[in-house]
């Protein structure tokens, strides 16, 4: 079937890089921040990128604003970066570059009991697929205020150059998109809920380990993901694809599938939290 293409792309083979490379494409493609089309999404979009939000009536700067230079937040965002590279070399840190590498379905796998992916869960990555373009908006910062900790702190990074360049605007997308995720697994499976939950909290610390993201950027994600997902409750058709996605996930989770592989290492990198 070729017309997963773009969409098994997106969810099976990147985590934060590829988040990343749809930010810089629809930064590009809008020609700036504000540069909108009538539907929330920037012009020349291809439909399976489409925003559900033409407005979304929420900033960032006033859910979840970033500490000032110098503030006992900022000092402590600063310290979190240089006590966690001690991390390096430990299941923790392989686990965060695996959770910066790995498609964010395939990171939510144990949690879930099942994998999803394009195949056996096309209307969930459809929804995922546009939501996102919501999501990247609403984490965008500007490119000057993008400084992560690790420009600002010697210590080794889990990421490559290459995809801390490409999600470099957006830094609290890791951790909002994994609440989000986590939400709407959560609804489908209920009986799992507390497992996908905690893989979401741990998927977003995963950003901040790394050094990709500090850690009011992390709690940033969080904050952000819960009103953006009300919000695009308000619109009738996400409401008829979320319920068609979760429709899909349950049935898929009831056929049973073999087990993940990894899901003992992954839960004991992950115990408790470092945030």
């Amino acid at each position: 079937m070729r017309a997963r293409g773009r969409l098994g792309t997106v969810f099976n083979t990147g985590g934060i890089a590829c988040i990343g490379l749809a930010a810089i494409a629809l930064g590009a493609a809008a020609g700036g921040a504000h540069a909108q089309a009538p539907n929330g999404s920037p012009p020349g979009l291809p439909p399976e990128y489409r925003a559900y939000l033409a407005q979304s009536g929420l900033h960032r700067e006033q859910l979840a604003p970033r500490p000032a230079p110098g503030s006992p937040r900022d000092s402590a965002d600063r310290a979190f970066f240089q006590q966690t590279r001690k991390l390096e070399g430990t299941p923790r840190w392989t686990q965060a570059q695996a959770d910066a590498g790995k498609g964010v379905l395939k990171a939510f796998a144990c949690a879930a009991g099942t994998t999803l992916s394009a195949e056996n869960a096309p209307r969930l990555v459809k929804l995922l697929s546009r939501y996102r373009t919501d999501m990247i908006t609403l984490t965008r910062i500007a490119p000057q205020e993008a400084q992560r900790p690790y420009q600002r702190d010697k210590g080794a990074v889990c990421l490559t150059d290459k995809a801390l360049t490409m999600a470099g605007n957006t830094p609290s997308i890791q951790s909002a998109w994994a609440w989000t995720i986590g939400l709407i697994l959560g609804e489908a499976l209920p009986a799992r809920g507390d497992a996908l939950m905690a893989r979401a909290r741990s998927y977003g610390d995963s950003a901040a380990i790394c050094g990709f993201a500090s850690v009011s950027e992390v709690m940033a994600g969080r904050d952000l993901a819960g009103p953006l997902l009300a919000r695009a409750r308000a619109e009738a058709e996400f409401r008829t694809d979320l319920a068609a996605a979760q429709q899909e996930v349950a049935h898929v989770a009831a056929q049973g599938s073999a087990p993940a592989e990894g899901c003992a290492a992954e839960a004991e990198a992950t115990a408790g939290s470092v945030l």
